[in-house]
This record gives C-alpha cells, sequence and structure tokens, in this order.
C-alpha cells in the first residue's frame, strides 16, 4: 500500500511528521501515557503466557519515535524482532535500541503478508495502530497464525471514539491512503477465529482527559487555554512545561524513573463506565490465544 504524503493530514500526521520525532524525541504527554498503559498489557501477557520471543510488525503507526514500543520485552532480556517497511526509519529505530543498550532484530520488509521467520517462531506477535498498513488483513492473520506460538495482541484505534471522528471529518483534512478495513474489530475477530484462535479479552483503553487529537496534548492544553490544568495535576509546574523533554527514552535509561507514576495521574477514567469509554477511548485492543 502506498502512503502518499499531505500537506493538510490532520487525521494521521505521523506519516508525514515521523522523521521528527527522531531528531528530538520529546514525544509528549500523550504518547509517553500510552507507551505506559502498554506495559501494563504486557505484564499481563508475560505472566499468563511466560513470553520469551515477541514479534511487533507492523511497529509504525504510534505517534511519536518509531520502533521502540517493544522496549519494555528487551528490558526484561526477552528476544525481540521490529519489522518495518521502510529501510530508513527502521535504521533510526535501531539506532534509539543501541543508544539504551538494549538488543533487538530488526527486519526490513516489502510485504507484512510474508515474513522472513520460521513456522510458530514468536510467543507473542503484537502491533499498536498499525494494522492500516497492512494491505490484505486476511493474508496478514494467516501469516501470524504461522509465526506465532501462543498469543496475539492487536491494538487498533477507537473508530467510535469522538475525537476519532472528528479527525476523519476535519474541514480541510485529507483523508490517508490507509486500510481503514483492516482496523475494524470485527475484521480482525473473524480473520484470527477462522484459524482457530480464541478470543481472550477485548476492550477500550487509552482514556485520558484530553480528546484524541494528534498534537502534543501540552501544545493542544495551551491552544485550548487550559495549560493551567495540566500544571494543577502535574507534580510540579515545571513538569507541565510544554518546552520540557517527555520521552520512553528517558525512562529506559535511568533519567527519568518516576516517569510513570507523573503521567499517570491522567489515568483516573481509564475504569470509566463503558458508555464513556466508547466516546473518549483512544484506543480499543484485542488478546487471542490457542486455547
Amino acid at each position: 500500500m502506498s502512503i502518499k504524503s499531505h500537506a493538510s493530514n490532520f487525521f494521521f500526521p505521523i506519516i508525514d511528521n515521523w522523521p521528527e520525532y527522531f531528531d528530538d524525541p520529546h514525544e509528549g504527554l500523550g504518547t509517553t501515557y500510552e507507551r505506559f498503559l502498554l506495559h501494563e498489557f504486557f505484564a499481563w501477557l508475560d505472566k499468563n503466557f511466560h513470553i520469551e520471543r515477541v514479534l511487533e510488525a507492523p511497529s509504525f503507526g504510534m505517534t511519536g519515535a518509531s520502533g521502540i514500543n517493544s522496549l519494555w520485552w528487551a528490558k526484561k532480556g526477552r528476544q525481540v524482532t521490529v519489522v518495518d517497511n521502510h529501510e530508513t526509519r527502521l535504521n533510526k529505530a535501531r539506532a534509539l535500541w543501541q543508544g539504551l543498550n538494549l538488543k533487538a532484530q530488526f527486519c526490513l520488509t516489502g510485504q507484512f503478508e510474508a515474513l522472513p521467520f520460521k513456522d510458530q517462531a514468536f510467543d507473542l506477535s503484537w502491533n499498536f495502530a498499525s494494522l492500516w498498513f497492512v494491505a490484505n488483513l486476511t493474508q496478514f492473520a494467516k501469516e501470524l497464525d504461522r509465526l506465532t506460538r501462543r498469543v496475539i495482541f492487536i491494538c487498533v484505534p477507537n473508530r467510535f471514539g469522538l475525537g476519532y471522528q472528528l479527525r476523519l471529518h476535519w474541514p480541510g483534512s485529507t483523508r490517508p491512503d490507509l486500510n481503514f478495513e483492516a482496523v475494524k474489530t470485527s475484521n480482525i475477530r473473524q480473520q484470527f477465529e477462522k484459524h482457530g484462535w480464541q478470543l481472550r479479552r477485548k476492550g477500550y483503553f487509552d482514556i485520558p482527559p484530553w480528546p484524541d487529537f494528534p498534537l502534543k496534548k501540552e501544545v493542544l492544553f495551551d491552544k485550548l487555554k487550559l495549560g493551567f490544568l495540566l500544571k494543577w495535576l502535574s507534580k510540579n509546574r515545571a513538569n507541565a512545561s510544554q518546552a520540557e523533554r517527555m520521552t520512553i527514552l528517558d525512562y529506559f535509561s535511568g533519567k527519568r524513573p518516576d516517569l510513570k507514576e507523573e503521567v499517570f495521574r491522567f489515568r483516573f477514567l481509564e475504569g470509566a463506565p463503558l458508555p464513556i469509554r466508547w466516546l473518549w477511548a483512544h484506543h480499543q485492543y484485542l488478546i487471542f490465544s490457542r486455547d
């Protein structure tokens, strides 16, 4: 699938601006919050499925520095493989891993539906907000079925969410060339269940107090004249500053060991009633297991 660059792409700007996050790793509050939520899923998956080998494919999709979603697994000493279809982006991701002295295998592919790995090579296969880069969901599900021994973890944008719909219909914004059918949870479930995978868990997550807009949340709150809310909820005024670097890289390097506690001050909506989660969650997830 070709991805065209659009100057007016407000819906999913990371398609165009991903190089900026390698030049300046400041990802902002929203992305950092998402990454720590993923760590909680990882801990649950590890406890229940005893994961040793991890495949992340595709790895591009999250706003921020690409290719670093699986750092948690490497920090735990697990074998990680990161797959992308863009050579420069993959090499830049490799450099970030090397800077943290964490190991992974990096695989460049021209086709996510046909990956160069042996059958049952991975305990866990997963991806985050990247399935719409897969041209053929049917073939991709077949490939993950071939490659995965224990569990598949899929995260997709919440298509029902208010933020998603506003971005999709934003005046003057061009809809990017993505496979929108591939991120429908009903389609995902159908494809994996026909290969014998059972849906173990599903739900909505990533429900912070800010809307699902593709801006650094510090910038968004300032534009809405609500910057005082971040300052009030943060540990101190300095940490709420738009200028302060916020990146998961500093957590893994040891520079910001308190970063999780800082961003999780904003997680009070994660347990909200279903109607709120349905309208406000930024993402949905599905976890499939073989038994």
